[in-house]
Order: structure tokens, then sequence, then C-alpha cells
């Protein structure tokens, strides 16, 4: 490679770092060096799509997970031609909730294609280390790794992906390093080398919760799982197969005001409830408008948005699971194997052979306590830069490179070209970020039609 070669580091190995990848390698004119760091999870699945078992189904149908925004049937098309999918029509697999383990395969398959046809004019390496620090030059970025070595770059990607979740707040902090105490929920020792002696606790109760569930009834957990959580079971199912409603396009125009959209939506919810419908078609013909919906609001509507029951409205009603999956833990819960309490967590004692957790019930209006071997936190990743495990956000925050944006739901970033805003409310020329990162810019930011369109758009600035 020439002196004149630009240098791009990535860091981060899932969806978003590598599709970035690709598409820097797929539309590179010039000679291109590409490092990829990548740590903890296999490059290209990362933690989405590395799950651990097949039970842990995509909540986007198949003919919406193309990898590429230009070749809406890419998935579809790749998936139809794998031995278990091709005597289905290719309508049909398009409206199907596949595996989460085949979609990472078909992103490996992506990724390895990528690499083979790659011109010689590019250099691609992948590094297996963490990312822990950066110095930030005027044309220059150096990336510290944690084995001592250094990447020096023109350029630097965040891709970091979801941090684990926050820790639940209870007064017995030495909880936090009991090997009965699971902070990740994604990985599969979460979920195995139960000796069934006593029930489990799944803090939360959202989609990470289900996929814990399935994991610990597959892996042969014949106890009772309990799952707390504020709100208690909100979780609706896909019932309406794509059902497209386009009367709300109608009426959502700018300039946007919130309470008149809520009053907008829940007119029209009124009327799809009148004729036997659920209000899910009508939330899905928001999602094209979201991220700029959210970034009309005023920061006091956001803060309101957040602070309110219309949070949790929104995620019941937007993140919803497919029918038989909702079906199993519905089973369940019947059968009284999974338990879902509405409640707050006081306090988790460890005891020589059990843990014991108190609890407030607000059903029941009182403090109860369980007896569990293992506590699961399924409560969704932390998205607070100044909360966050990921080593070098927490760094960068502290020396001012990256800062957290108003609602501290990410970074704050200029969101037109990517670039991380600093503590002076610079845009920094060479550092970037996307996926999770920018939820406080654009809120909707963590599903894979939104995320290729980053990711394409991206590294064509980059390049």
């Amino acid at each position: 490679m020439s002196s004149q070669t630009q240098h791009i580091a990535i860091i981060g190995g899932g969806f978003c770092g590598i599709m970035t990848a690709v598409h820097l390698i797929e539309n590179a004119k010039d000679p291109l060096k590409i490092s990829l760091i990548n740590c903890g999870y296999p490059l290209a699945k990362g933690v989405a799509f590395c799950t651990y078992t097949n039970t842990h189904l995509l909540n986007v149908v198949a003919g919406n997970m193309s990898a590429y925004p230009d070749k809406p049937n890419d998935f579809v098309d790749w998936a139809h031609k794998k031995k278990q999918y091709t005597s289905l029509e290719k309508d049909i697999l398009a409206k199907t909730f596949l595996p989460r383990t085949l979609f990472g395969e078909y992103l490996e398959h992506i990724w390895n294609n990528a690499i083979a046809h790659k011109r010689e004019t590019i250099e691609v390496s992948i590094i297996d280390d963490k990312a822990v620090d950066v110095e930030i030059g005027e044309d220059s970025v150096v990336v510290l790794l944690k084995s001592g070595k250094q990447v020096a770059a023109n350029k630097l990607v965040l891709a970091t992906g979801n941090a684990e979740p926050r820790d639940p707040a209870i007064p017995n902090t030495e909880f936090y390093s009991s090997p009965a105490y699971f902070r990740n929920p994604w990985k599969a020792d979460s979920v195995t080398g139960l000796k069934n002696q006593h029930d489990v606790l799944v803090i939360g109760s959202g989609l990470t919760m289900v996929d814990t569930v399935l994991g610990l009834i597959e892996n042969g957990f014949t106890k009772t799982i309990y799952s707390i959580s504020p709100h208690g079971f909100g979780i609706l199912q896909h019932r309406h197969g794509g059902t497209k409603y386009g009367n709300l396009d109608k009426e959502i125009q700018e300039p946007y005001e919130l309470n008149n959209l809520v009053k907008t939506v829940h007119k029209h919810i009124r009327i799809v409830r009148e004729l036997g419908l659920s209000a899910e078609p009508i939330i899905d013909s928001l999602r094209p408008h979201t991220q700029k919906i959210w970034q009309a609001l005023t920061l006091k509507e956001r803060r309101y948005f957040m602070s309110s029951k219309l949070r949790h409205l929104w995620g019941v009603a937007r993140h919803r699971l497919p029918i038989h999956t909702h079906d199993h833990i519905q089973n369940l819960r019947i059968h009284g194997k999974l338990m879902v309490i509405a409640g707050n967590i006081k306090n988790i004692q460890e005891q020589p052979n059990a843990i014991v957790v108190s609890y407030y019930n607000r059903k029941l209006k009182k403090d109860e306590t369980i007896i569990v071997e293992r506590v699961i936190n399924c409560t969704g990743p932390e998205s607070s830069i100044k909360k966050s495990g990921n080593i070098i956000l927490q760094n960068m925050w502290r020396r001012g490179i990256a800062t957290a944006d108003p609602l501290e739901l990410g970074l704050n970033v200029d969101i037109n070209s990517f670039k991380l805003i600093d503590k002076y409310g610079d845009k920094l020329n060479n550092v970037f970020t996307l996926g999770t990162n920018l939820r406080g810019m654009i809120w909707e930011t963590t599903a894979v039609p939104e995320l290729r369109g980053q990711a394409d758009k991206l590294a064509k600035q980059l390049i």
C-alpha cells in the first residue's frame, strides 16, 4: 500500500461494522486499507446473530431483512437456496420469521464474498483484540488495544453495538460479582449448567426475557422461571401478516407536535379496532416516519415521551413476537412454568445454596420473596455512555472526545455526517458512529431496515 492509501479502522464486527466494511470494499475506487477490530463474538454475526439456539427467531419477516438497502430480496433469495427452504414459495418465505442463526450465516456469506472479490488495491485486516481507548489527531486516529498494540488510521468508525444491561439498583451490590448472577443474557452460559434445585429469576419482561426463557427450557430447566419488571408482561404477537395501512400517512404531516401525533394515532387505532383489527398496522405505518418525527420534536417533548407511559406503550406495540413463539410463552404461563410479576426488586441476597430475592408486588401491593438459584439480567442494553460497560466509550467520554446526547440514550452525533460531537460542541472530522449509538438522535436505530441504510450511507461518505 502506498503512503496515499486511506486507512479506516472499524471497531465492532457485528452487522454495522461488517456492512460498513462491505460497502467500503464494494465502492472504493482508490487504494484503501480497512482494519476491523473485533473481540468477543464471531465476526459478522455479532451478539445479535450468534445466538445459541434456533428457537431464537428474527422479529422482522425475512422479506424485510436484506442487508442491502438497494437489494430488497437479497436475504430471501439467499435463504431460498438452503435445503430446508427450497420447497417454500418465495412469497411465503418472505413473510416468515426465520432463525437468527440463519441470518448470521447470511452475514458471514456476504462478508466472505466481499473478501473473495475485493480489488487488489484494498487491504483488509481482522484484529482479534479489544479496543480500550483512542488518541485523536487532526488527520489521524490511534486506537489503543488491550494487548498494548496500536492501530493508526486516518478515520475511525465506532460500530460498538449494544452494551450489557445495567446492574439492578439494589443495596447489596456485592451480588454483582456472584457466580449466580448473569449480567450478560446473550451468552449461552446464562442458560446452561443449572442444577434444577431452585427456581430462576429473569429481571425484565421484554424480548430478551423471551429468548432466555426459551434457552432455559431447551437446556432442560424444569423448575419455575420468574420474570419481574415494573410493567409485567405486555408483549404482543405479530397478528396481521404485514397488513398495510396507508390512511395515517395523509394526516401525519409537519410540523410535528407530540400531543397531536398521539391523538391522531389513537383515532386511527379506534378505526381499525371497529373492524376487528388490532393496532399493529397503525404502528407499522409509522415506522418510515419515526426518525424524522423524533428529530422534529422539541427536547421537552422527547423528555416527556421517555418519562411517561408513552415510551412503554410504544415499546409494547413496536416490539412483537412471531405467533408461535408468543403462543409458546403463553402456554408456559398457563401451566405455571413462567410466572410474570409486575413489581420492583428491592434486594438480592446470596445464601450458601440459594439466592433470596425480595421485591414489591405491584398488583398485590405487598412485599414478597422468592428463592432462586440464578438471576439473569434481561433489562435491555445500557444506553447511557456514562454508565456503559464498554471501556472505549467510557474512556472517550471521560476525556470529552465523545459526549452523551441530551437524553443520554447514546452519543451526541451530527446525524447528517455521522461525526461525533466532542465536549466543545465541535464535530470530529475523523471519528464516526452508527447503529444503537444514534438512539438519542433518531430513536429508531436498532433493526436491520434502519441499520443497512446507515452502513451504506456512511461508507460512501467515508470514501
